[in-house]
């Protein structure tokens, strides 16, 4: 039988102590690089010229609204996370932390089907559950753009594939 909280207490005639449970990854690895992207990290200019990922992958994914707006935002910085990693020794645990991601990405796709949902889930794979500070989230949107341009989170479009007419960047 379920029963809510209230009525849960009733039966039992006692308080039941239930917090709202927060939870993080622990990715003791990306702690570093989301600090330093905090530090280093400047308003990017919004006429930018953007990596050359294609606009088709966005599409292909279904990638639309905000979800499409963060990741256009982080990926204007996502040069810093090259740069973090840059070096022998972190080049391989930049390899361990996009399998990582591709790993979850996977788990995550079996489970939610709208995109949005799924960048989301992303989202909290690096940040936890809380609310974060809206530099760490900035930070993170950064992140997550840096492996989805390197096509360790979503789809890539199978060669050839076009767009419907009538969609833009």
């Amino acid at each position: 039988m379920r029963l809510d909280q209230m009525a849960a207490e009733d039966v039992l005639r006692c308080e039941i102590p239930i917090k709202e449970m927060t939870f993080g990854i622990g990715m003791d690895d990306l702690e570093p690089l989301l600090k330093q992207l905090q530090d280093l990290r400047t308003a990017s200019d919004p006429l930018m010229a953007l990596p050359d990922v294609p606009v088709e992958k966005l599409v292909f994914n279904r990638l639309e609204g905000e979800a499409r707006e963060d990741l256009l935002r982080g990926m204007r910085q996502s040069h810093l996370v090259d740069a973090f990693y840059a070096g022998a020794m972190q080049e391989l645990e930049h390899d361990e932390v996009a399998q990582g991601f591709r790993v979850y990405y996977e788990q995550v796709r079996e489970e939610w089907d709208d995109p949005e949902d799924v960048l989301w889930q992303l989202q909290m794979y690096v940040l936890g559950n809380a609310q974060p500070r809206p530099k760490v989230l900035r930070a993170a949107h950064v992140v997550l753009a840096h492996f989805f341009e390197r096509c360790d989170i979503f789809e890539a479009p199978p060669a050839g594939w076009q767009p419907a007419l009538g969609i833009s960047a």
